[in-house]
């Protein structure tokens, strides 16, 4: 079984990666650990002192925030923090500093597979670094944020300092532009991630494998972590027999061996804390399994599913109370970690509100279109048709609200006429009861992203008017005015 999905060598990684990758490995930021020598092993904590220490004050006014900032919960991919790159920020000094902070992030493991990450994406350099809390105080977290990849540390002393429990104090996230469009994601970083996944897969009896495949995936960023009780939809680890436990066990070892085997331990905790293993669910989808064609599954014919085999699943999911660990594969890699101990704190910031039941998908959308008509006084609204997260039970605060506009979008008002309605939204505001005649025109408020002519989302638009308030603000205050509870009660 094992021969079926191989590791690529770290040797074949970098033949295909080219110059790019063998000049970062040069600098010290290969598969030895981004600059880490295995015979100096310094502390986050010591390593966030001195950094702290050597920090000019526009420097500490740049990178350090509070312990709370709602920005802390966002979890990307892309950076989330609008600041100069460390590459020009900080001194050598400071910057080497980084390196070593960012190596004791990672595993061996990781930092030889997060090397290819660094090297394609764009060098360590143009990562940006965010503090939250004082550096030189016990509890304070790092963010290192660049082009596919968010990791954290530090931040694990308490539930004030860190939202849910120790492990990461949020979430992780990694990718790697390598292996796009291709079945298995051949040589990119992280394949054998996903080549865990199948293993367990193809451990399955056929009854599991009913349970496990659904329709679509949810949106990628839908990491807001469930508590007990919640319906969650796949296969439950702990309803495995033997073979497939194992595998599903190995899994979870394989996305985890990223990270320090003390960062493991406390995920394994945070696991054990909200019903271990056996809580975790397992799930692939009908619209993501791809063979060497690129075809998804869902469109070959019994005959032809039959000839080929299994399908090689290139999304999946793990989730269970207080653990999301999402992995997508097509079209490029992103893949992110999530792990609390106590799912019912694990959102930070203001409280502005609570729900009894989760709220996501197309009622999720209805508040953010609310939260929009609210900001711009426009009678139609559209956030488009992604929503980036969900609402658990429990309290909203404001970096749950943050998460759910981890892009940083910004609103807009667009004027279009009927004819030029894209399909998307003339069928949003047939939801709604609203028929657009071909030479009428009607104003729609939404986010910047949409906006920009023309958007298949939304058409051509004849007049755009851009605002400057971000779409994560308008959230906040829509909320802190009461608009959930008059909703939900």
């Amino acid at each position: 079984m094992a021969d079926a999905f191989p590791t690529i060598s770290r040797r074949a990684l970098l033949q295909g990666l080219g110059a790019g990758a063998g000049l970062l490995v040069a600098r010290g930021l290969g598969a030895d650990g981004l600059g880490r020598s295995a015979a100096r092993e310094r502390s986050t904590e010591g390593l966030l002192r001195e950094l702290g220490a050597s920090f000019t004050p526009r420097q500490r006014e740049l990178i350090v925030l509070p312990a709370d900032h709602p920005t802390r919960q966002i979890t990307n991919t892309i950076s989330v923090i609008h600041r100069p790159h460390v590459g020009t920020l900080l001194s050598p000094r400071q910057l080497s500093l980084v390196e070593e902070l960012t190596a004791g992030l990672l595993s061996p493991r990781g930092r030889s597979d997060f090397a290819g990450t660094f090297a394609v994406e764009g060098r360590f350099e143009g990562c940006v670094l965010a503090i939250y809390g004082e550096p030189e105080e016990p509890g304070a977290q790092v963010v290192v944020q660049g082009g596919h990849v968010m990791l954290r540390g530090g931040g694990s002393r308490g539930e004030a300092a860190s939202p849910g429990g120790p492990w990461l104090g949020g979430g992780v996230s990694y990718g790697h532009q390598v292996g796009n469009h291709r079945w298995r994601v051949e040589g990119n970083s992280f394949a054998h991630h996903g080549d865990a996944a199948n293993r367990l897969y193809a451990a399955l009896s056929p009854a599991e494998r009913r349970r496990a495949v659904l329709a679509e995936p949810p949106h990628e960023l839908v990491l807001q972590v469930q508590g007990a009780g919640a319906r969650i939809p796949g296969v439950r680890f702990g309803d495995l027999a033997d073979e497939a436990r194992e595998a599903a066990e190995a899994l979870v070892a394989t996305v985890l061996g990223s990270f320090p085997e003390a960062r493991q331990a406390e995920a394994r905790a945070c696991l054990d804390a909200n019903g271990g293993l056996d809580a975790l669910h397992f799930a692939t989808y009908e619209s993501k399994g791809f063979h060497a064609d690129m075809r998804p599954w869902s469109e070959l014919d019994a005959a032809e599913r039959a000839r080929r085999g299994d399908p090689y699943w290139q999304v999946w999911r793990v989730e269970g109370p207080g653990a999301v660990l999402h992995f997508q594969g097509h079209p490029h890699v992103h893949a992110y970690v999530n792990v609390v101990r106590d799912p019912a704190h694990a959102n930070l910031g203001e409280v502005l509100g609570e729900t009894r039941r989760t709220l996501e998908g197309a009622s999720m959308g209805r508040i953010l279109d609310a939260a929009l008509r609210r900001a711009t006084g426009e009678a139609l609204a559209w956030h488009g048709p992604e929503v980036p997260g969900r609402f658990c039970a429990g309290p909203i605060t404001t970096g749950l609200a943050f998460a759910l506009d981890p892009y940083g979008n910004r609103l807009a008002v667009v004027e279009l006429e009927g004819r030029a309605l894209a399909a998307p939204l003339r069928a949003h505001l047939a939801s709604l009861g609203v028929r657009v005649e071909p030479a009428e025109k009607v104003r729609v408020a939404t986010i910047d992203y949409l906006a920009r002519e023309p958007h298949a989302q939304l058409g051509d638009p004849l007049r755009v008017e851009y605002g400057d308030r971000l779409m994560r603000d308008a959230l906040v205050e829509h909320l802190r005015a009461g608009a959930l509870e008059a909703r939900l009660g």
